[in-house]
């Protein structure tokens, strides 16, 4: 995997310094409060390892700006969009296999959104996250810019999960976080040796996300099989942040999730799951099986914050089937692992199982 070095990079406007090319794919002069940005990325394209100081600053400022120099990577590309004056960015992944994996998207990449989409008409995206071992494929914070994955790609073999949103007490909730088109594929120990299995898209402390016509497939815990959820809404674990609020789960496929396929828990609120399709598959030995165990969307209750969710998390128009173990579950259920009785989580109709 590439080192990345990108921390504390000033921009090129700040140094003093204008790269704007010339030709075709050229950018525009900067627009007061920063410039848009397009950045190319393709495996075997530039690499900044082991760049540093003025080096760094001189070639991920020029590299990356057109399909014909792409840079090979999304740490790469981060640090183009570091080095310019960015406002908004578009990532353009040009189709191949890439092996990033616990990318982190930290403040002073852009001042924007900073979209991340497949290139059309060059094949197939993948990220593989074998090499990794355990991990996520990616990261975003508060302070992160607002992060637009635009498939159609998909993230396979990572160990913990596939996208990882934390917000903190200090900067508040991670919000406009937008997943779309996504397959995330054989996440989770069962797939990757040493990897915790948590979830496809894991929301802590989070709000307003929109986690829109994706397929999470195979994600599967052997070791605890609960734990794994395609989407989790929660909190900030270590910080005891609020829980995640007001997202949106729509037009989805889940398929063979070896915990519920998408649960709540640490107070979330108001999270709408909408017109998904939940059916079965083969596992990762070759079993058919659904999806869950207690039910299609739970809220749980846990000690580390022995709170019910005050309402508005709703379960609408989905199909589903059986659970993982081929028992029939409930489209919803509210428990705990405290005693505690809630009612967080609530059918709101038109659901429709079928075995």
């Amino acid at each position: 995997m590439r080192k990345h070095l990108r921390t504390g990079l000033p921009c090129l406007v700040a140094a003093g310094v204008m790269l704007v090319p010339g030709g075709p794919g050229a950018l525009a002069a900067p627009a007061a409060g920063g410039e848009d940005v397009t950045v190319y990325v393709g495996a075997g394209g530039t690499s900044f390892a082991g760049l540093s100081g003025k080096s760094l600053l001189r070639a991920a400022g020029r590299a990356g700006l057109t399909a014909q120099s792409p840079v090979g990577s999304l740490r790469d590309a981060q640090a183009v969009l570091e080095a310019r004056n960015t406002r908004n960015a578009t990532i353009l992944l040009r189709g191949g296999t890439y092996t990033d994996a616990g990318v982190e998207w930290g403040p002073g990449i852009a001042d924007g959104t900073v979209t991340v989409k497949a290139q059309p008409g060059t094949g197939p995206v993948t990220f593989d996250g074998r090499a990794a071992k355990a991990g996520y494929w990616t990261k975003v914070g508060p302070k992160s810019p607002k992060l637009n994955f635009q498939g159609p790609y998909t993230v396979k073999r990572y160990g913990d999960g596939g996208i990882k949103a934390t917000g903190t007490k200090k900067d508040g909730p991670v919000k406009g976080l937008v997943v779309n088109r996504i397959t995330f594929k054989q996440i989770g120990n069962a797939w990757v040796r040493g990897g915790k299995g948590y979830a496809g898209v894991h929301l802590n402390y989070v709000s307003k996300a929109k986690i829109t016509n994706n397929s999470f497939v195979n994600l599967e815990n052997t070791k605890v099989p609960g734990n794994m959820h395609g989407v989790y809404f929660a909190f900030n674990q270590t910080q005891k942040t609020p829980g995640s609020n007001g997202n949106l789960v729509k037009g989805n496929t889940f398929q063979v999730i070896s915990g519920d396929p998408v649960r709540a828990s640490d107070g979330s609120n108001g999270n709408k799951v909408q017109k998904n399709v939940f059916k079965k598959g083969r596992d990762h030995k070759g079993k058919t099986r659904g999806n869950g165990n207690h039910g299609m969307f739970t809220y749980w209750v846990f000690p580390r914050a022995n709170t019910c969710g005050k309402g508005g998390n709703t379960f609408s128009g989905n199909t589903y089937t059986v659970n993982y173990y081929n028992k029939k579950a409930p489209a919803v259920r509210s428990g705990s692992d405290t005693g505690r009785t809630c009612k967080s989580v609530k059918d709101a109709g038109g659901n429709t199982y079928k075995r």
